[in-house]
């Protein structure tokens, strides 16, 4: 491996990496696994309450309420989500702590050359920690301008709902369509920015074995185009790759697995259909191949960061190596 930060060490990262031949794959593969399950078994626990939810959409029809009240509707469409919020809160604790565990293990590749492992220990916690501390990274360049976008959104229909002309509600949509979209794009070079100085955060924490967040800054500093470019590099092409076999697994899997859909009825028909072997392996299989794919691209992307924070400025991982010869 390359002793020096380069662009090409950074792009090849992922492919020069220790166990290169393995790694990859049974990541990917185990990654896939774990998901599928995941996923199939929330979807079972949360059969009733799923159906519950359905039923409240069909409720909703004969629903008598006054639609120039927003606040009025946005409480009535909550209400209807309520069946299954405990079960979307615990599925995001899930992603999460799922997240934590393989993006440890990918990265202790990169930097300890560590063989594939899952486990939940003190570098998963602290992942998560790292992982938590991005997320409000993109809330906070993408959190203001969605609310200001729901929010005029929002004062559009409660106008619409009080008889405005079309003419005038054009005119009052536009302005806050365009504008929020402008805000999103004035926010995503913001956020492109701030996350590539800050990738090389969940290496830097399995690499120290402290949460390290805003000190992944100094690493990556004069190193912010090698590591965008090659990150841009693998992602656009992973995506192509992931998005058109994930196509083709999408028309030759699930099409077959909706050809009971004329069938239904009511909502028991829906959710016999939804949970019926016809359409759980169909969409097990499906899910299986999209999450191997995805793995392999999430594995793949976090080369360049990872490669910055091996060749750490102020001392990488080659550098101590050869220096606890001397220990």
């Amino acid at each position: 491996m390359p002793t020096q930060f380069s662009f090409e060490g950074a792009l090849s990262n992922a492919f020069r990496a220790a166990h290169p031949r393995t790694f990859p794959w049974i990541f990917a593969a185990v990654y896939a696994l774990v998901v599928t399950l995941f996923v199939v078994i929330v979807g079972l626990l949360s059969k009733d309450d799923l159906l519950a939810f359905i039923q409240a959409i069909e409720a909703l029809e004969n629903a008598t309420i006054d639609e120039s009240d927003s606040g009025a509707v946005l409480a009535l469409v909550f209400a209807t989500m309520t069946p299954l919020m405990p079960w979307g809160i615990a599925a995001s604790i899930g992603a999460w702590v799922m997240w934590a565990v393989f993006e440890a293990a990918s990265q202790r590749r990169y930097v300890r050359d560590e063989r594939f492992s899952v486990r939940l220990g003190s570098d998963e916690l602290r992942m998560m920690a790292v992982g938590f501390f991005w997320s409000l990274l993109y809330l906070a360049c993408f959190g203001l301008p969605a609310l200001s976008l729901l929010n005029g959104i929002l004062g559009v229909l409660e106008l619409a709902a009080g008889g405005m002309s079309e003419n005038e509600l054009g005119r009052r949509v536009i302005p806050v369509v365009f504008g929020g979209m402008g805000l999103m794009l004035l926010a995503f070079p913001a956020y492109v920015f701030f996350a590539t100085r800050l990738s090389p955060c969940f290496a830097m924490t399995i690499k120290d074995r402290k949460i390290v967040f805003f000190d992944a800054w100094n690493v990556s500093r004069g190193r912010f185009w090698p590591i965008l470019g090659a990150y841009l590099i693998i992602a656009i092409v992973g995506g192509i790759i992931v998005g058109a076999v994930g196509r083709a697994f999408e028309m030759a899997i699930l099409s077959r697995s909706i050809s009971g859909v004329g069938n239904v009825q009511t909502s028991d028909d829906a959710i016999r259909l939804l949970f019926s072997p016809a359409v759980l392996v169909p969409i097990g299989l499906y899910t299986f191949v999209r999450m191997f794919l995805s793995a392999l691209l999430q594995h793949f992307s976090g080369g360049p960061a990872a490669f910055a924070a091996r060749h750490d400025p102020r001392g990488g991982v080659d550098d101590t190596a050869r220096m606890a010869v001397f220990d």
